[in-house]
């Protein structure tokens, strides 16, 4: 019991956890305003669970543990410098590496169906994964951090 009482109550889990719900639901508002999507049934699925969009949550997630970590054990400490790293890695790996994979499979997947009508060669669609741009990233961070600081003011 000692062990979900831990859990529940360990406030990086807790920073992390509450940003990524916060950055999905600004993500959900800026969809609903933006491109009125809400109507589309796979909406509410996509826009939880999806990659891509504003802002990052990836960002948001761990831009807070890594500023929770920096409260809570110091600068200093191997564990920060641990979360510190990962946020560069996870933005790094949305704005790169994802972002150009779901570009490259949007395109294969075009090629695919134009050989498709073509040919008429059955195929199966690659994976269209959803990146983030550099501005998305960004303001996933900022949530990230005020979520952080916000979670020791409380």
């Amino acid at each position: 019991m000692d062990n979900i009482k831990n859990l529940i109550s360990n406030t990086v889990l807790l920073s992390a956890l509450y940003s990524w719900f916060i950055a999905q639901f600004l993500k959900i508002t800026i969809e609903i305003l933006k491109k009125n999507k809400f109507k589309t049934k796979d909406f509410v699925f996509r826009a939880l669970l999806g990659t891509g969009g504003m802002p990052s949550s990836h960002s948001a997630s761990i831009s807070a543990v890594a500023v929770s970590i920096g409260i809570s054990q110091g600068l200093g400490s191997p564990l920060f410098a641990l979360a510190f790293v990962m946020v560069f890695i996870v933005i790094r790996d949305a704005t790169g590496v994802r972002l150009s994979s779901g570009k490259q499979a949007a395109a294969i997947n075009q090629i695919l169906e134009e050989l498709y009508k073509r040919y008429d060669i059955d195929f199966k669609k690659v994976k269209e994964v959803r990146g983030h741009t550099a501005l998305e990233c960004f303001v996933g961070l900022i949530v990230g951090i005020l979520v952080g600081l916000g979670m020791y003011l409380i």
